[in-house]
């Protein structure tokens, strides 16, 4: 009886553990912002931007196989590509006086559930009031990510890329621009 007892739990938890999916391992840019997000929470002064350079120095430390050009890099492409140039992140920026380009780094370096987050919700819905101004802390200048992506031994940026993030900023200011004008026309017709 005994014995059929320990066959039956053998048997229970080889179902289990199969019936789980497996994993993808994490890539080491998410490994990097949970280390960043865990160190700086026990961070006394968290909101200082020297602080938080240094705790990202140090997550970046504690893990292997990634080097700080390729987490630039793919920071820099989150950053431009996910949040900049969405149009409803850059107006909620604008509406909210926050620098676009610093507030996508700080949000991206939240993790990837932090970016979903903020653009299906918006920045107000996801951050309290108290913490939206630290969002305005920029770690990486747009020409440090731009070396990161595009330096090579052989090349280094062009100018347009050092300036890509100025630029597609400016270029959706414009288009919101055009937007709340032609949101006021309408008005004004009504």
């Amino acid at each position: 009886m005994e014995n059929y007892i320990d066959k039956t739990e053998q048997n229970a938890s080889k179902e289990a553990s199969s019936n789980k999916k497996a994993r993808k391992p994490k890539d080491a840019f998410c490994i990097v912002n949970e280390k960043y997000r865990n160190i700086l929470s026990h961070q006394m002064q968290k909101d200082q931007v020297e602080v938080k350079k240094m705790v990202f120095e140090e997550a970046l430390k504690q893990v292997e196989g990634i080097t700080k050009n390729g987490y630039l890099s793919t920071l820099r492409e989150i950053v431009l590509n996910r949040l900049v140039s969405n149009l409803k992140f850059s107006k909620d920026c604008i509406d909210l006086s926050l620098n676009p380009f610093a507030a996508a780094q700080n949000i991206a370096m939240a993790g990837k559930k932090q970016v979903e987050k903020v653009l299906s919700f918006g920045i107000e819905s996801v951050y309290k009031a108290d913490d939206i101004a630290f969002l305005n802390d920029e770690l990486f200048s747009e020409g440090e990510m731009a070396k990161a992506r595009f330096s090579s031994v052989s090349t280094s940026p062009s100018e347009s890329q050092l300036n890509e993030a100025s630029k597609l900023i400016s270029a959706v200011k414009q288009v919101l621009e055009i937007m709340n004008g032609s949101d006021s026309d309408k008005a004004q017709s009504a």
